[in-house]
């Protein structure tokens, strides 16, 4: 076993695929570049090759219109083994000549389409769950910390509700900013430095509490549902749950 490493990007584990394919008489593992690697095994290095990049994606298209975009979601959920996992999807559609999906009884299959459904329910919840704050200048700023990286997932969700703001939503736990303008958004690295807190609450953040407060009907309350629908993992960066 050949422990193949990339460089953590979409395109570099494309360029990994496109590896594992053409040197089929191995076995090979992909895996980060900051992953912990076993130290038995002999690893190699994926070099970054746009027009590699292509032809994997190409193929992808040719297993299924929505393959594509499906296993780039699944990719963002960061589960363990979820590389090796989209390479042996792929080598199932090209050895059986179907879509991949259909064979359930794949482990690399169930696994491509649990990371899927993981990291599309968790921007889902995050469309939901992020609140801002009104930092100095015209700028709103929102702090998350899913469990998948689903910042591109939910920019267009975003940007496309407040075209006209200029807005920040910073992952922390991965260091990572979607900086939206009315022009256009992309995806920043924020450094290792330590981020700055956001602003103080302001007068719509009481508001926004007060109002939350005013609606719920102590009689009927159920502590148990409310952490159904909004797990305690969303909370800390709620303003309706904030003292």
């Amino acid at each position: 076993m050949t422990t193949l490493i990339y460089d953590g990007t979409w395109e570099g584990l494309l360029c990994a695929v496109f590896h594992v394919f053409a040197h089929r008489e191995g076995e090979w593992s992909i895996r980060r570049g900051e992953a912990e690697l076993p130290g038995l095994f002999p690893a190699e290095y994926a070099a970054v090759d746009a027009q590699k990049a292509r032809r994997v994606e190409g193929g992808m298209k040719k297993l299924g219109r929505d393959v594509p975009e499906q296993l780039y979601t699944a990719w963002l959920s960061e589960f363990e083994g979820v590389e090796d996992a989209i390479a042996g999807f792929m080598r199932v559609g090209f050895d059986e000549g179907i879509d991949p999906n259909i064979n359930l009884l794949h482990p690399d299959v169930r696994l491509v389409r649990k990371a899927f459904q993981a990291a599309g329910w968790e921007a889902q919840r995050m469309r939901q769950f992020v609140r801002f704050v009104k930092a100095p200048g015209p700028v709103f700023v929102a702090d998350i910390e899913p469990v998948c990286n689903v910042l591109t997932l939910i920019a267009a969700h975003f940007h496309g509700r407040f075209n006209d703001q200029r807005f920040i939503i910073r992952d922390i736990r991965r260091r990572l900013a979607l900086i939206s303008r009315p022009e256009g958004w992309h995806i920043s690295d924020l450094g290792q430095e330590s981020l700055p807190p956001l602003p103080e609450d302001g007068a719509f953040e009481q508001m926004w509490r007060g109002y939350f407060k005013a609606i719920s009907n102590p009689a009927r309350k159920n502590k148990k549902l409310q952490q159904k629908f909004i797990p305690l993992r969303y909370r800390a960066h709620l303003t309706e749950f904030q003292e």
